[in-house]
């Protein structure tokens, strides 16, 4: 198993196949919700914790996993961020939660200048439940405004379209860490909306 910390947030995990058969974990197949796949998971995070000092066990946190042409696989852990009320639940493929308390989407849009973006945040600001979110921008100029939306507390968030488009938050998640800064995480809308 090979680990590299790519920021205090983001952690990439590469597993050889001899490490998934330990693990007993396979690309295919792989479940959340069946509690060996959670356990090696975790097992995983566990010893990233010791050998890099990456802990995501108090914070919500995005998955993506990729199967390698060896038999092996590539992950990526992004720590969303500790959020009161809600620090217990895990972020999982598919919106579900870990502990199906709450269904969560993380939703993402580009903006191709500041002014759009601050614009936006400025009304995610005033509604009643902002969800947390994060910005980055990228090594080409644009912006990117990253949202985690609850089914506790929709908001609507359709205005988004006129300002920005629509991106696939997995995708983005893989190419930001590796072309992008990281402005604010956690509070973004709530800060640039307040500029």
């Amino acid at each position: 198993m090979e680990l590299i910390l790519i920021s205090d947030s983001k952690l990439k995990i590469m597993l050889t196949r001899d490490d998934m058969q330990q693990y007993a974990l396979n690309c295919d197949t792989i479940d959340y919700d069946n509690t060996e796949t959670r356990r090696a998971f975790w097992s995983i995070l566990d010893e990233a914790k010791h050998r890099t000092g990456f802990d995501a066990a108090a914070e919500r946190v995005f998955v993506q996993l990729y199967p390698s042409k060896e038999g092996g696989c590539e992950m990526y852990v992004t720590k969303l961020g500790f959020d009161e009320g809600r620090a217990q639940r895990a972020l999982l493929p598919g919106g579900a939660s870990k502990r199906g308390v709450l269904r969560s989407r993380i939703c993402a849009y580009r903006f191709a200048c500041l002014d759009d973006l601050v614009t936006v945040c400025r009304r995610l600001r005033l509604l009643p439940a902002s969800p947390p979110s994060s910005v980055w921008r990228d090594d080409e100029g644009g912006w990117h405004l990253i949202l985690d939306e609850t089914d506790a507390a929709p908001a609507p968030l359709s205005f988004l379209c006129e300002f920005g488009d629509a991106e696939d938050a997995g995708r983005l998640s893989m190419y930001i860490a590796e072309h992008g800064i990281c402005v604010r995480q956690g509070d973004a809308a709530k800060v640039l909306g307040a500029l």
